[in-house]
């Protein structure tokens, strides 16, 4: 072997034993993930980053109902509107418009009646924001008791001092139909308790009212309610149903408080809209069909408008 040859197998021996240092390989540019900017900044508030041990704070659930005043200061909050009060509490809360806690209306019912439970609801806002109307009421699977009458224990609260009033005074539990007049200014209600049935009409400043007698009080009224006021504030009409399911609609002239029937029927043939703007009363009367049907309060005129029109 010369000693030229023997030199260059030497260094290539030297060379394939020499301890080699990896460098990674990008193969595409595009899978690089850039560190967040903030991480990067002196002045970034980040101290730590969570381990995957740490469990991320749960999303705070919205209420079931916000409703803001009118006059924008104030926000009625309601949670649980439809779950047993035993399961989770009912309570209605009222904010500033800041966000902060004023009042606390709790759940005010837990023992006093038997299943099915009511459900505390929020009726609204007076139209000068000063209250929050809330009441009681059963779901539709809480049976007839439903049917017509709007609820119990009807209260209000000033929101300027949380001051908590009985809007309808009698037995807190018992059932009552009721409406507010288009100004808000009074408020019609019939009663469960009552025997005969009374309509009342109560002033809702000044605390006076006037009631009358429902027309053939010797009937065993099974429910009376389901009050519409006429837009001028001047008539009312409320329906009545007795124990064999004939049902009245009857209007009441709020001057006189005088009463007259405009319709009688059996309550599976027919069913009370409310008031045209004409000034009839509106029916669904349910027979071949389903007729759209106004009778005239004054004369008791029966016109047939036709069928209703579908929902899409």
């Amino acid at each position: 072997m010369t000693k030229t040859l023997l030199i260059s197998w030497l260094i290539v021996f030297l060379v394939a034993c020499t301890p080699q240092v990896a460098v990674p390989t990008v193969t595409d540019t595009a899978t690089l993930t850039l560190l967040p900017i903030e991480t990067l900044t002196p002045t970034s508030t980040k101290t730590s980053i969570p381990t995957d041990t740490e469990t991320p704070s749960p999303t705070a659930k919205a209420p079931d109902l916000i409703l803001n005043s009118p006059n924008g200061e104030h926000i009625a909050e309601f949670d649980n509107a439809y779950r047993h009060p035993y399961t989770d509490p009912q309570v209605i809360e009222i904010f500033d418009k800041n966000g902060s806690l004023l009042w606390k209306i709790p759940y005010q019912h837990e023992t006093a009646m038997s299943d099915p439970h009511p459900s505390l609801r929020i009726y609204g806002w007076s139209k000068d924001s000063t209250y929050l109307y809330f009441y009681y009421d059963f779901s539709p699977d809480g049976g007839d008791f439903a049917f017509w009458w709007d609820g119990f224990d009807v209260q209000r609260i000033n929101v300027q001092n949380g001051e908590i009033e009985e809007v309808i005074p009698g037995d807190r539990e018992m059932f009552a139909g009721f409406s507010f007049s288009p100004d808000e200014t009074q408020i019609a209600y019939t009663r469960q308790q009552d025997q005969p049935s009374i309509i009342y009409i109560r002033n809702l400043s000044t605390g006076n009212e006037k009631t009358a007698e429902v027309i053939f009080p010797s009937k065993n009224y099974v429910r009376v309610g389901d009050i519409h006021w006429f837009p001028s504030g001047k008539e009312i009409a409320f329906q009545t149903e007795t124990e064999d399911y004939m049902a009245q609609t009857i209007i009441l002239n709020l001057s006189t408080m005088a009463q007259k029937v405009v319709r009688e029927y059996m309550v599976s043939t027919s069913c009370f809209e409310g008031w045209s703007k004409n000034g009839n009363l509106v029916f669904f009367d349910i027979g071949n069909g389903v007729n759209i049907v106004q009778v005239n309060p004054k004369n008791n005129e029966t016109i047939v408008i036709g069928t209703p029109t579908p929902s899409p």
